[in-house]
């Protein structure tokens, strides 16, 4: 009767709006997209290609913006950028639905929303939550990443049903205001970092000798971090792995129909690549912090690289059904244990930074991927060429994350590094 109630450590609440956040942005934005496509190039008399320019220039956007935006998340408060950023989403996905100017959709697409996406939660939170964590880094950035296949699964119906009920433009209005008042909600209840007392998993997550509430520390310069070779080792090597699954994710429906597949076997791979993601992650918090995140994501590259291999000879439904749930596995597992990486290596004081400037490398590989997969099929009539040319560049890039082991660490400013790393 006079036993204590524990209290919750707010890190897994930030867990918790972080994978909402994740949630509602990818979800009304990238997941979303195609149900635009149809309506959109009707009213403006569009071709396909040209309305998935959309796309192109959101990528673009978010590319460019996330430098500046990692390093003011390093330097300043985060509830003053997630308000601002907040309103940019909701108000950019608003403007979309009124405008009737392309040259305006394509400064909204390229500047405004991709500000308001980073901002409002999709990297703000990514580097909270390395505040946050220490011990468990890799399970809470893994759970959190749950948000983003629940973007397909929540998010999508709700849009489509609005797009039959009042029509594609009402549905971006109504959702850019549904957005705003979410992410504002989020903004107002996140912290940048625990208080005096809060302790991670029973531990202090301060280093020994510190308060609970010291400075998180000054972030590194730019030059400095752009001098780090374990920065190229790290980034170069997870953005193939990151744009070989991206590619392969897109061209899994046109493999499967050009072997003879159904539309509707098609569809289920889709949706079996999408468990597989859900299962990746569920698995990766298990695991995450209990094995060197090096050596983790060299054994995942490894695999993509025998999956690839293993796609030349796949054709049956069956064998490409297995495929697809591996594909939605290791493609799951690269981003949060990537991000819990650089964290590791690089401190929580320049983790917005160093998150920052990845941030091109992964989009301009992840561009070149895709476009590779459709070159390849164009020229070709199938893709086995490009299953060869992921398998060698897959090697390479597990080679050069096993480098990162024997590359010198670049010291945190405000705590020990954590054992997995």
């Amino acid at each position: 009767m006079g036993g204590s109630v524990r209290k919750v450590y707010f890190g897994w609440w930030m867990v918790v709006l972080t994978g909402l956040v994740l949630t509602l942005a990818f979800g009304a934005t990238y997941t979303t997209f195609g149900l635009f496509v149809t309506p959109v190039a009707a009213e403006f008399g569009l071709s396909r290609a040209d309305t998935n320019t959309a796309v192109i220039l959101l990528t673009i956007g978010t590319a460019l913006v996330a430098p500046g935006l990692g390093r003011l998340l390093d330097r300043f408060p985060a509830r003053p950028i997630m308000i601002g950023s907040a309103i940019l989403f909701g108000g950019s996905l608003a403007a979309l639905g009124l405008s009737r100017s392309l040259w305006l959709d394509a400064v909204i697409l390229a500047v405004l929303l991709p500000i308001g996406l980073l901002g409002s939660g999709s990297m703000t939170m990514m580097v909270l939550l390395a505040r946050w964590f220490t011990r468990q880094r890799g399970r809470a950035i893994a759970l959190a990443s749950l948000g983003l296949p629940f973007g397909s699964i929540l998010v999508a119906p709700v849009v489509g049903a609005l797009i039959t009920a009042v029509g594609w433009r009402l549905a971006l209005v109504a959702t850019g205001g549904a957005s705003l008042l979410l992410l504002l909600a989020v903004a107002f209840i996140v912290r940048d970092r625990p208080g005096p007392g809060e302790v991670e998993g029973g531990a202090p997550t301060q280093s020994p000798g510190s308060t609970a509430d010291a400075p998180i520390g000054k972030p590194a310069k730019v030059g400095v971090l752009l001098g780090k070779p374990q920065l190229w080792t790290i980034g170069l090597s997870a953005a193939t792995a990151m744009g070989t699954c991206q590619a392969l994710t897109i061209s899994f429906a046109p493999l499967a129909l050009s072997n003879g597949l159904s539309l509707v076997q098609a569809a289920s791979l889709i949706s079996v690549m999408g468990g597989g993601a859900t299962a990746g992650m569920l698995l990766l918090a298990a695991i995450a912090d209990r094995l060197n995140r090096v050596d983790l994501l060299t054994g995942v590259f490894l695999f993509i690289a025998v999956l690839n291999a293993a796609l030349v000879v796949s054709t049956s439904f069956p064998a490409l059904m297995a495929c697809g749930v591996l594909v939605g596995l290791l493609s799951g597992a690269v981003t949060p244990v990537f991000f819990a990486l650089l964290a590791d290596r690089f401190g929580v004081a320049s983790f917005g930074t160093v998150r920052g400037l990845v941030a091109p490398v992964t989009s301009v590989v992840g561009a070149v991927a895709v476009r590779f997969a459709g070159e390849v099929f164009d020229h070709t009539g199938g893709y086995v060429a490009m299953f060869y040319a992921f398998t060698v560049v897959m090697l390479l890039a597990a080679a050069a994350m096993f480098v990162t082991r024997f590359v010198g660490r670049a010291a945190p400013t405000n705590a020990p590094l954590p054992t997995p790393n």
